[in-house]
């Protein structure tokens, strides 16, 4: 090697250590940086051309190794729509919410809803408003991607049709799942004489996604060890008919279930149909009256009193005293739903159970039914778990599948990478489903903008799977993944780095120095 060969070892070294300083240095402004993966700095030593096997040493290289597969430090957040990862994976991301840009994936799952476009929702009052739809993205303005519930309640566990996903308060407002299936688990009591009925009100899903009350009645018969099951569906109304010229003095009594609400007339009211409306207002707020009952306004002077819960009879009368010179105050009282106890909407099952309180059979039953409006139900329920001992009549549990429509108040996570919404009618539905990706070589990923990273050949394609399978790692809710920087570590590697470097520059000068004696020697 000649004398002027051996600036090129010196100054490759202090090249690579520079470049190593770089490295960290990014590394530490990168420390609290959510899914950032650490790099690091290693060396290749450069050989020129051997002659005569004889070769001189260039110095090092310098190469850089990213730490992608290396997990981060997984920090608790405030928010509930932040997702960690704990273990192997990526979140699947979208640039363009139509899939049409480059697919990415990544690790920081600080997540919020990024608006797209207008779209219609039914408001409280039943009109239609415009609002905004939402749907779930990174910090990047990136959308989330993962499954939708499919129509029997479960998810893909790999592969699958990936979808952006909408978390606004309207996304679901339209949506429900009819009940189809419920179960019953009671005792029915076998000390009953044959005729005696017992029964239990419950709320299914119709065919219009609407809550409506079903009352199930179990009556004993004649026949040892046997009982039917019928339901009601049709609740009593009773239309009240108020007719006459307001005056003064003018008296209207509406009595139900023996509790009475009564109206005097000042003669200043317009009609008939104020002193209606103000009636309805009345029985409505009456304690005694609105358990059992709901009164609403009907035709001119019409009040129609109608029962809360099917199954449930009630009596109704009216009266109307002339107050005034005009005798044409009248006032009628007609049920025009009949009283449902004894007409059920399905032909009545019959249970039968062993001398051991044992139900033998059905197994299930189904009930069909009609409502007020036109809408349907049939559903299948459950009776295995039934029993008849002695003693009362004790209902354990009724479950039933459904969702009626409602708005979603807020959502939540699972290990398992389910989105959960909390409807406003008191239920909560699993409704996305974020799978994660997993790589063969995820350290040969190419970094992109905001800790980012794009398929390459060196990392092979993404496969898509359920948290918790095909080597994939689980989700912490309402936690964020930070950098997998070590600090120490870097500390360590730029101490090293910084000596590394004043001794190639020491070397660096001897040489020059070596350089300047053999020129003074020339002279």
């Amino acid at each position: 090697m000649s004398i002027y060969g051996a600036f090129s070892p010196s100054m490759f070294g202090m090249r690579s250590q520079s470049h190593a300083m770089n490295t960290i240095g990014i590394n530490l402004a990168n420390a609290n940086t959510g899914g950032y993966r650490a790099k690091e700095t290693r060396f290749a030593s450069l050989v020129s051309e051997s002659l005569y096997h004889e070769s001189d040493l260039g110095g090092p290289r310098p190469v850089d190794v990213q730490h992608v597969d290396r997990q981060g430090v997984i920090a608790a957040s405030p928010s509930g729509s932040d997702l960690a990862i704990s273990g192997s994976g990526f979140f699947a991301l979208s640039e363009k919410f139509d899939l049409s840009g480059k697919m990415l994936y990544g690790r920081d799952g600080t997540f919020h809803m990024e608006t797209v476009s207008d779209v219609t929702a039914t408001a409280d009052d039943g009109s239609t408003i415009t609002v905004r739809d939402g749907y779930l993205a990174d910090k990047n303005g990136y959308f989330v991607l993962g499954w939708p519930v499919d129509a029997t309640g479960n998810f893909p566990t790999s592969g699958g049709t990936l979808q952006p996903l909408r978390i606004d308060p309207y996304a679901f407002d339209s949506d429900f799942t009819a009940t189809s299936t419920t179960q019953f688990i009671a005792n029915l009591p076998a000390n009953l004489t044959p005729g005696t009925k017992e029964s239990f009100t419950v709320n299914i899903v119709d065919s219009a996604g609407s809550r409506q009350p079903v009352t199930i009645n179990f009556t004993k018969t004649s026949t040892q060890n046997q009982w039917e099951m019928s339901a009601n569906t049709v609740a009593q109304v009773d239309t009240i008919t108020l007719a006459g010229t307001p005056e003064a003095g003018d008296t209207y009594t509406v009595t139900v279930n023996g509790v009475t609400e009564t109206y005097v007339a000042a003669g200043t009211e317009p009609n008939i149909d104020a002193i209606r409306d103000t009636m309805v207002a009345s029985i409505n707020a009456n304690p005694m009256m609105a358990p059992t009952i709901t009164a609403t306004a009907g035709a001119s002077g019409e009040i129609k009193i109608t029962a809360d819960a099917p199954g449930t009879a009630f009596t109704s009368a009216t009266t109307a005293v002339d107050g005034g010179v005009n005798p044409d105050n009248t006032a009628a009282t007609a049920t025009t739903t009949a009283n449902v106890s004894g007409t059920p909407t399905n032909v009545p099952a019959t249970l039968t159970f062993d001398s051991n309180g044992q139900i033998v059979t059905p197994a299930s039953v189904t009930l069909t039914s009609s409502f007020t409006g036109g809408s349907t139900s049939s559903f299948t329920v459950d009776v295995s778990e039934l029993t008849q001992f002695a003693g009362d009549f004790v209902r354990h549990g009724f479950y039933e599948d459904g969702n009626s429509t409602a708005r979603m108040e807020s959502f939540e996570y699972d290990s398992t990478g389910r989105v959960i919404g909390t409807f406003d009618d008191n239920t909560q539905r699993a409704l996305y489903k974020i799978p994660l990706a997993v790589f063969a070589n995820a350290n040969g990923l190419e970094e992109r903008n905001g800790n980012t990273y794009l398929v390459t050949e060196q990392s092979g394609t993404a496969d898509i799977v359920a948290a918790g399978s095909g080597g994939s790692g689980w989700y912490q809710p309402s936690a964020r993944e930070l950098s997998n920087v070590d600090i120490g570590a870097e500390f360590t590697t730029m101490i090293l780095a910084q000596h590394i470097y004043n001794s190639s520059a020491t070397a660096f000068r001897t040489v020059d120095e070596m350089t300047e004696v053999a020129r003074d020697l020339k002279r």
